[in-house]
């Protein structure tokens, strides 16, 4: 029976059901909330909206302070949502504190917010008027909570977070070299590379082992690692980047990392769709793991042979191949299924025999 026609259904309990399987699924919640607080996040203090009046409207951002005037004055932590915004990092601390006190949290989705404001009416933007935006959105809209994590998941997510950090500065600190020209300046800027090389190599062996202990009780990491082209660094970046990964549809998580094309059409105007959005950090990775499924991949070689022979843009077909990529991972993780058992059904044995060509990075 179409899903749709079950959900208009008068038959009350079994709509609920279905409708509560359905939108868990989707990552939705559709648990109701007596109190709902939106916080607006900042280095140094909290603008809070409080729908029970009970806080201050402003707190010093910092753990004994959010203990005292934000968690304490919490008294039914069952009935409480908390909405903030993705803040560059910012927002971690705070999460991690609310959801030991066992308080239901939302992590939006700033751009998101931003139209909603607009939509209301708010084209203003101040720190008080963002915690009363976050408050009503969350009154209002059905919205996707924050996993909560464990002391060992938090560990690992800062883990993979100062690796991608590292590297972010090697890059820097080479780009510096190749603008020196001064001898003694060159020899400063070769002393840092090579600490940070050797913290990169530190790094990158306490993820591998980290990774190792994970996959004893957590089976998601091998079926992620035996993808061909899935390296260590990608598998890191799921884990810590990207739990929702096998709990929501192929849309939603190809959206959620910024790779699905976005019908742009009104009337007689269709225009080209492109992919925008998502979280860049793990785009950046998964680019990179495409690009090595497109010869290592028999699935990802052939799909990428197949778009070339289309007269497909290199830059089009190798964005969806990451698609492609990211869809199966998702589908192999819901199933709980390695690549030896899905290769089988997706991949079968037809495989192009000739090498891929070259990637337009190649020729630009």
């Amino acid at each position: 029976m179409n899903r749709v026609a079950v959900l208009l259904n008068p038959n009350g309990r079994l709509i609920g059901l279905l409708a509560r399987s359905y939108f868990t699924r989707m990552g939705l919640r559709m648990k109701t909330y007596k109190r709902v607080i939106g916080i607006d996040i900042s280095s140094e203090r909290l603008d809070i909206a409080d729908s029970n009046l009970k806080i201050e409207k402003a707190i010093e951002y910092s753990i004994a302070c959010v203990k005292a005037k934000l968690i304490k004055q919490i008294k039914e932590p069952s009935t409480t949502l908390v909405v903030c915004e993705a803040t560059g990092g910012l927002e971690y601390l705070l999460v991690d504190l609310l959801h030991d006190a066992k308080v239901d949290v939302v992590v939006a989705n700033p751009a998101r917010i931003r139209d909603f404001a607009k939509g209301h009416g708010f084209f203003e933007k101040s720190d008080t008027i963002d915690a009363n935006v976050l408050q009503l959105y969350g009154q209002q809209v059905k919205v996707s909570l924050a996993k909560p994590r464990t002391t060992a998941e938090r560990n690992f997510i800062a883990l993979s977070r100062r690796r991608s950090q590292v590297v972010e500065l090697i890059v820097q600190e080479q780009n510096r070299l190749s603008r020196c020209f001064d001898d003694q300046t060159k020899n400063l800027i070769q002393e840092i590379i090579k600490v940070l090389k050797t913290q990169l190599k530190a790094v990158d062996l306490t993820i591998r082992k980290s990774l190792e202990s994970q996959a004893k009780t957590d089976p998601k990491i091998d079926v992620i690692s035996s993808v061909p082209g899935v390296g260590y660094v990608m598998t890191a970046t799921l884990v810590a980047e990207l739990p929702e990964l096998g709990n929501l549809s192929r849309t939603k998580v190809a959206k959620l990392v910024g790779v699905a094309p976005i019908i742009k059409q009104s009337g007689k105007s269709d225009g080209k769709r492109r992919a925008r959005g998502g979280r860049g950090n793990v785009r950046r990775v998964l680019y990179m793991s495409a690009l090595v499924a497109t010869q290592k991949n028999p699935v990802i070689k052939k799909f990428y042979i197949k778009l070339l022979s289309q007269g497909k843009p290199k830059k089009l077909a190798l964005v969806a191949c990451m698609r492609k990529l990211l869809t199966m991972l998702n589908d192999m993780v819901r199933n709980g299924t390695k690549w030896d058992e899905k290769k089988k059904s997706v991949a079968g044995t037809a495989t192009a025999s000739r090498p891929a060509p070259a990637h337009v990075l190649d020729k630009v």
